[in-house]
């Protein structure tokens, strides 16, 4: 199977100067899913390729002293991050906000902020329902407008790797579908096949007088010839499935050896 191509990321002039800007790309080292590209001037903090598609990232992180951009944009209304989330909603382009901590250091920066503009007791009280409501209502607008919102504490910026490739390389559930026992693994595979009424209690009324197996479209045909499965998945599947082992594994041909090769050649010498 073909490597996917790497996934292009770009940073901006802005953020490249950062220290984030720093962490991020010693994650793209570690990953090694993604290939660097050069410092320019977007409309995000950074943003990634892939075959045609782009996905857009806005980080927010918070200070020492527990504020944070990202809650104060949003109760101050002072519209960088309106003007962000309507940007990137105009270019059609998926665009994700991270926010860099989890829901208590929001709901520290949301007190942090109340305090910074003086209010006390139950007007302080009363302040902080009314913003934290006013960060869950911006939040779920955003992804009412399919923006998303990440709040990464641990490991930031490898799980946002982790999370752009497969949405721009296609995400795959089958590793984690149930594995039936082994003695119902004929019967869930009957199941599946047909659907149409023929549910467990079916199939293994069917499964009672007849075999589910695979039968070689030619001759000369083995599991094993089949792209991307080796000897080990033609075992399991023959296994599973009850086939004969001659269809499992191609057998190796055996290389003459060079004494052979001669004799063979001294016998034909004489023949003629």
């Amino acid at each position: 199977m073909d490597k996917p191509l790497p996934i292009l990321a770009s940073i901006d002039t802005n953020e490249a100067h950062r220290l984030r800007a720093a962490r991020f790309r010693r994650a793209l080292q570690v990953d090694g899913h993604f290939l660097l590209g050069k410092v320019k001037n977007l409309s995000h903090d950074i943003r990634f390729q892939r075959d045609g598609q782009t996905l857009n990232i806005e980080l927010k992180d918070f200070t020492g002293d527990h504020q944070s951009d990202f809650v104060a944009s949003i109760i101050n209304q002072e519209g960088h991050l309106y003007q962000q989330a309507l940007t990137g909603r105009e270019a059609q382009d998926p665009l994700i906000i991270i926010v860099l901590g989890e829901d208590t250091e929001v709901a520290s920066a949301i007190v942090r902020a109340v305090s910074l503009r003086g209010f006390r007791g139950q007007e302080a009280e009363d302040k902080i329902i009314e913003y934290t409501q006013m960060v869950e209502d911006f939040e779920a607008n955003c992804e009412g407008c399919n923006i998303r919102i990440w709040r990464l504490k641990e490991n930031p910026y490898g799980r946002m790797l982790h999370r752009v490739r497969k949405i721009l390389e296609g995400g795959n559930l089958s590793s984690f579908r149930p594995t039936p026992a082994d003695g119902e693994r004929k019967l869930v595979g009957l199941s599946m096949l047909i659907g149409n009424g023929i549910g467990p209690a079916r199939s293994q009324s069917i499964l009672e007088k007849f075999d589910v197996t695979l039968e070689p479209k030619k001759p000369d045909t083995y599991l094993s010839d089949c792209k991307g499965i080796g000897p080990k998945l033609a075992s399991i599947v023959q296994e599973t499935l009850s086939l004969p082992q001659e269809i499992t594994i191609r057998p190796k041909v055996r290389k003459a050896k060079r004494s052979e090769v001669c004799k063979i050649r001294r016998d034909a010498d004489e023949c003629n």
